[in-house]
């Protein structure tokens, strides 16, 4: 099997998992994704910066080294980004034969500065560029916001067509995103799908932040791809393939800063002009001072990074945000530790049995772009779930178990007596009550009404009361915890049982 057929067979493969992961059941997704994300590089180093592990670690280790001998095999290989944009590439190719890509000289001024702003971003505590260029967030939310909206339309056309022949279904319903969300993916989306239309992979190249920085490691990579000029017949094929635009025969050079590794050159080259080996002596182009001096900073920042992740909060306008911030899920410990470590990829939105998490725009403020909030205005946390915390691939929502989240208190329900129905027109309702898991909620039976009240020690914040609210405005809304706290486990009042007494001795019976 050629390395062209490698690549295709596991970056097939592997778009498949990450398809499974953001559509497929709840099991699958928590099981992949203890298999996949360790080995995604934005996610995988979130994880290591705010709660490192092993397996997240040896992520990080095993891409960086993968890049220095094999170059970027991330890009061609594991980033589902990737795939995606090689599906384009390979469709408009079929569709117009004569499309051909042709060597341009690298966007050094765009990628750098982009990433640099990446790196400086972090430092001044937003993830808003993260957010919005990690090509694993990017697919995730692609899938989040287009492709599972899509799916569930089609399976509730199946089971309604299914009625007819008297097989009975219940329909599912889709995760609301916000409009605003909508518009910013669309966005980028078209932005992506013209890039690889008409450019090849030259938003991996100019703006994937992961690109660059791999991009310049891959400088260093043992093997490199190098072509002989001599040998060359100068048929342009390999140029014409390259979807990074990085051969150039004519000066007999190859921007192994851009390459992906994809290997089209060496199956186009039918007298192998193009060969993949070790890299003998130094690299053919020599880094300048400048770029030194860039790598070695952003090492340095990286490094800083993990060192002081705690005091990097304090980007403008964060304080007033993190202030009027919606609730976060259980398991987030902290708005503002939640901010700082989620890089929007709509995971924990996808799987969420009953939607409550909705991506936001700008809820947590600039830093937090993108970032997913608890919505009681379309549902409820379920009191039985615990999944967000499994799946989350950067460490943003910790690992709880089931019986820490039912105590875990995200917020506190407030009621509003001058909006409730049972206070303004003395009528009975208790929607609120017969809904709340953790008996927060009691009535005192004045006069034949029962008249809500809040137990805050008992209560956890899950919304099912706001939600259950036929009011509107809502009469009970939940108000977030800044830092989550510890509610007390209710126990229902013990029932006095008279006790036996004892037979009397001198009486037998």
């Amino acid at each position: 099997m050629t390395l062209i057929k490698i690549r295709k067979v596991i970056s097939g493969i592997l778009l498949i998992l990450f398809v499974l992961l953001f559509l497929g059941t709840e099991k699958l997704s928590v099981a992949l994704s203890g298999i996949l994300l360790p080995f995604q590089l934005a996610p995988a180093l979130a994880h290591t910066i705010t709660q490192p592990e092993s397996i997240f670690i040896a992520g990080v280790i095993f891409i960086v080294v993968m890049t220095l001998i094999f170059g970027r095999v991330y890009c061609s290989f594991l980033c589902p980004l990737g795939t995606l944009q090689d599906l384009l590439i390979a469709g408009s190719r079929r569709v117009n034969r004569q499309a051909k890509h042709s060597f341009s000289q690298p966007l050094n001024g765009l990628r750098y500065t982009l990433l640099a702003l990446t790196v400086l971003s972090l430092f001044i505590g937003s993830l808003s560029l993260v957010n919005l260029l990690d090509p694993y967030s990017v697919t995730g939310r692609i899938f989040t916001t287009f492709f599972q909206p899509l799916l569930i339309q089609t399976y509730n056309l199946v089971i309604f067509v299914l009625k007819f022949f008297n097989i009975f279904l219940y329909p599912k319903q889709a995760t609301f995103i916000p409009l605003s969300i909508l518009t910013v993916m669309a966005v980028i989306t078209l932005l992506i799908v013209y890039l690889a239309l008409k450019h090849g992979r030259l938003y991996c190249n100019a703006i994937c932040p992961v690109g660059t920085l791999l991009g310049l490691i891959s400088r260093l990579s043992i093997y490199q791809f190098t072509l002989n000029q001599k040998a060359c017949s100068e048929c342009v094929r390999c140029e014409n393939v390259c979807k990074a635009k990085c051969i150039d025969p004519q000066n007999a050079s190859i921007d192994m800063s851009r390459c992906v590794v994809c290997f089209d050159c060496l199956d186009a080259c039918s007298q192998a002009t193009i060969s993949y080996q070790r890299r003998k002596g130094r690299p053919h182009d020599s880094w300048s001072p400048s770029r030194r001096g860039f790598v070695i900073g952003s090492i340095a920042a990286v490094a800083g990074l993990v060192t002081f992740s705690s005091n990097i909060r304090t980007f403008p306008g964060t304080r007033f945000a993190l202030a009027h911030a919606p609730v976060t899920p259980p398991g987030s410990v902290a708005i503002q530790r939640y901010t700082k470590a989620c890089t929007a990829c709509s995971l924990c939105v996808s799987v969420c049995p009953t939607q409550v998490l909705t991506p936001a725009l700008m809820d947590f403020g600039l830093s937090g772009l993108m970032q997913p909030k608890m919505n009681y205005e379309k549902s409820y946390c379920d009191y039985e779930c615990n999944i967000c915390s499994k799946v989350c691939p950067t460490g943003a929502i910790t690992p709880l178990a089931l019986d820490e989240k039912k105590l875990t208190q995200i917020g506190e329900a407030k009621l509003l007596e001058d909006i409730c129905v049972v206070y303004v027109d003395h009528n009975n309702c208790g929607a609120c009550g017969e809904v709340c898991p953790t008996h927060a909620i009691r009535f005192t039976n004045k006069k034949n009404i029962l008249y809500p009240e809040i137990d805050q020690q008992y209560c956890i914040g899950c919304g099912a009361c706001q939600l259950a609210c036929p009011t509107s405005p809502r009469s009970i809304v939940v108000h977030t915890n800044p830092i989550h706290k510890r509610a007390e486990k209710y126990v229902s009042p013990e029932t006095t049982v008279e006790q036996k007494k004892p037979p009397d001795q001198d009486f037998p019976f």
